[in-house]
């Protein structure tokens, strides 16, 4: 067959935005033109000389060879599929192919590659990944999670965010890095999901607005991108969490990565065993422990690879012309902001608590805010109050808490919970 009949694909981290990006740097293009301008270079690192070519005083300088494990080493970027096949081929076992042979510059005598072939074979054979932005966006399939809250009255005031995944095209075989779901422009709503579709789906989230997203089940890594006043709450993260052009929101996420830029006004709870990314143009990032727990988090963490220690949320690594320790651009959450959040949907599991320890200064505001509503709880009992009065008391208590929710803008978050979260063995 001819070199058309191959096609090796990049296997992107994928940091695209749903509408295909301006930005160079997001650009599926862009990513397919830097490999094909440095694939070249890639290989002659991986290269060494041919040991039998050495030493004979040839003029010409010794051919280079690649050896199975250097392009083995390759397939973490590259990947492979067949032309009319759906599935996935790994980089070396494509190479070896026999009909691909005489093209990658397989050497069966020492099981090696000539560099030089091997290098013209990518070039030649190098596409977008088949599963990356553009390819969801165009074939993907619609999905209709139901907003929390939601009825068909409602439906008709606001426009739908939309949601797509490529789940039904990727090889089950294929799936990690590969299975994505589309966020886009989801505004004023609660989505609330943990199902076999979302599970180890690398995430993009794009443009949300003044939303609240309750994603409960383990995945592969998420990117958040042009968010306004969001609220975002996801199971762990096997890979990396990556901020961009955010403002106000509020990410609570267990996480292998953590990397935030171009974002003002955020507030981060983490759980990372490495430290949180601070690239340029941020402005107000708050860093507070992770704070929260769903029934299934324990299990979802052991899947993803995420243990409850060590936990470096408090020791940001700044990158990027813009950071000045005497203005730093983040800040320590204080104690008296401190609050642990309630995940207020009920799943079948294990864990009962915080999988991971809270620091002793907001352990210590927690148990002086509980004591405090022991005492008044107390202090009600003991007034002996008599029925009427306990009545209008109740009435008195229940006006000042709406009118506090309506104040700090609680009030609609509560309304949009109306609908409990969908089973968590559901598969769409």
């Amino acid at each position: 067959p001819s070199t058309s009949s191959s096609t090796t694909t990049l296997e992107l981290d994928g940091r695209s935005t749903p509408r295909g990006g301006t930005t160079k740097s997001l650009d599926d293009h862009s990513h397919l033109l830097f490999i094909q301008n440095n694939i070249g270079e890639l290989v002659d690192l991986m290269a060494e000389e041919d040991s039998k070519m050495s030493g004979v005083g040839a003029v010409t300088a010794p051919a280079k060879i690649l050896t199975m494990e250097a392009v083995e080493a390759l397939g973490s970027v590259l990947v492979g599929r067949l032309e009319n096949s759906p599935s996935l081929v790994p980089l070396q076992d494509l190479a070896c192919l026999q009909t691909m042979q005489h093209m990658s510059g397989y050497i069966k005598t020492s099981k090696t590659f000539s560099a030089r072939l091997f290098s013209l074979w990518i070039k030649d054979n190098l596409v977008q990944n088949p599963f990356n932005v553009s390819s969801c966006i165009a074939s993907g399939t619609r999905l209709s999670w139901p907003f929390v809250g939601e009825d068909h009255k409602s439906e008709q005031n606001y426009k739908r965010g939309k949601i797509a995944t490529n789940a039904h095209l990727v090889p089950k075989e294929n799936v990690k890095g590969n299975k994505m779901i589309i966020m886009s422009q989801v505004s004023k709503q609660t989505i609330a999901r943990s199902s076999g579709t979302l599970e180890m789906s690398t995430i993009k989230i794009h443009r949300s607005h003044h939303s609240f997203l309750y994603l409960l089940s383990p995945l592969r890594s998420v990117t958040i991108e042009k968010c306004r006043n969001t609220t975002l709450i996801v199971g762990p993260v096997e890979a990396t969490v990556h901020v961009s052009g955010c403002e106000n929101v509020t990410i609570i996420a267990p996480c292998r990565n953590f990397m935030i830029s171009g974002s003002t006004l955020c507030t981060l709870y983490l759980l990372t065993p490495n430290r949180p990314l601070l690239l340029s143009g941020n402005d107000t990032v708050m860093l507070a422990p992770y704070h929260t727990y769903y029934a299934c988090l324990e299990e979802h963490m052991a899947r993803a690879g995420i243990g409850p220690s060590p936990n470096l949320w408090d020791q940001p690594l700044c990158i990027g012309p813009d950071h000045r320790d005497d203005m730093p651009v983040w800040h320590i959450l204080p104690e008296n902001e401190f609050y642990q959040f309630s995940i207020p949907f009920e799943m079948q599991g294990s864990t009962k608590a915080v999988p991971c320890a809270i620091p002793a200064y907001y352990q210590k505001e927690l148990s002086k805010r509980q004591k405090q509503i022991d005492t008044w709880q107390h202090m009600v009992k003991d007034a002996g109050l008599t029925r009427d009065q306990r009545k209008e008391f109740q009435t008195l208590v229940e006006t000042r808490f709406h009118i506090w929710l309506s104040e700090t803008g609680h009030k609609r978050e509560l309304d949009s919970l109306v609908v409990p979260l969908q089973p968590a063995g559901e598969k769409k």
